[in-house]
């Protein structure tokens, strides 16, 4: 979905956040659709200069920072179900798979981190 995205609309209706390298390039993305009933990772992106540092783990675990801030008791988010491998890694990360979705074009999978109750 993010790379058919008309990104004016996205900035306008999202919370965009981004990581910017010391010579203020743009190294990361993260954008965030949050609603009263969800908060949702819209999308997280790396550049590919920036691999390997693990800007992508920071953002998402910064998204779950923001999520709890909110008073959130869990973060949704979804993706192409050929990406196995970034699933996996959304695996690693806490997530679970909550079902798919079939469009018309390609099978989502919808994958959501619930966190733990303080006490």
């Amino acid at each position: 979905m993010p790379r058919i995205a008309d990104y004016t609309q996205v900035v306008a209706e999202h919370e965009v956040w981004l990581a910017e390298g010391a010579g203020g390039e743009l190294e990361a993305a993260l954008v965030l659709d949050i609603e009263p009933e969800d908060f949702t990772i819209w999308s997280v992106a790396v550049a590919p200069e920036a691999a390997g540092r693990r800007l992508g783990s920071a953002l998402m675990g910064f998204a779950d920072e923001r999520a709890r801030a909110l008073g959130y008791a869990s973060v949704h988010l979804y993706t192409n179900a050929k990406l196995t491998q970034r699933i996996g890694w959304y695996e690693r990360l806490g997530y679970a798979i909550t079902h798919h979705e079939d469009m018309a074009d390609r099978r989502l999978t919808h994958m959501r981190k619930t966190f733990a109750k303080a006490g």
